[in-house]
């Protein structure tokens, strides 16, 4: 009779011990704040935002492996924090490879952005393979995008690019881009579009041997 009370007080005991120990871990949960992290002017996907919240605790080495983020910034405040990304600069946005390509070279799927930022990329790149953008294109391509109406561009034989312009023509340029070109398409632009036969393309790809073609 004696072992069966203690058996059943030892019950007791130990169920009173278990609702406690749930009560203040409950309580203690409940006191304890809740982070609230808010990603500032962030143009990522929210996918990707959620990848990073949940690697807060070796976010430098968790963005390092992102070659296309710059820079990024944390910073806590009572149980907020604000997280700032700070992209590279980028270039143009490829469909058939479905990735963005960024001015060094760095390239990064679509599902990595929002669609707002995907809308604001201008220049579409036609290559089968993502663009590599070379020393000349990269040092020239902003005198060319304010002589052209570029919408998109294409890297041919690897090793040279085509201008689509907005209005279907095409600028085919020399494998060199350099300042003696941009000058004699400066000093020639309006006579060249005011030319009857400039109805498909101009062919500057022998420039530098001084022929250049109208079609």
């Amino acid at each position: 009779m004696k072992s069966s009370i203690k058996d059943v007080l030892i019950y007791f005991v130990s169920i009173l011990s278990l609702i406690y120990f749930i009560y203040f871990s409950v309580n203690s949960l409940n006191k304890k704040p809740i982070d609230i992290i808010n990603f500032i002017n962030s143009n990522i996907h929210e996918n990707f935002e959620l990848d990073i919240t949940n690697n807060l605790d070796n976010i430098n080495k968790y963005l390092d492996e992102y070659a296309f983020i710059e820079s990024h910034l944390l910073k806590k405040e009572n149980n907020k924090i604000y997280i700032q990304i700070k992209l590279k600069k980028s270039f143009a946005i490829n469909h058939i490879t479905k990735e963005v390509i960024f001015y060094d070279n760095t390239t990064a799927p679509l599902t990595y952005f929002k669609q707002n930022y995907l809308d604001s990329i201008n220049l579409i790149d036609n290559s089968r393979s993502s663009i590599r953008i070379n020393n000349h294109l990269n040092e020239h391509y902003a005198s060319l995008s304010s002589l052209f109406d570029v919408k998109q561009i294409e890297y041919v034989e690897d090793r040279r690019y085509n201008l689509i312009l907005s209005d279907g023509r095409i600028v085919m340029l020399p494998k060199v881009i350099d300042s003696k070109l941009l000058y004699f398409i400066k000093n020639n632009i309006d006579l060249i579009n005011k030319s009857t036969n400039y109805r498909q393309f101009l062919d500057l790809r022998n420039f530098h041997h001084k022929t250049i073609r109208l079609k």
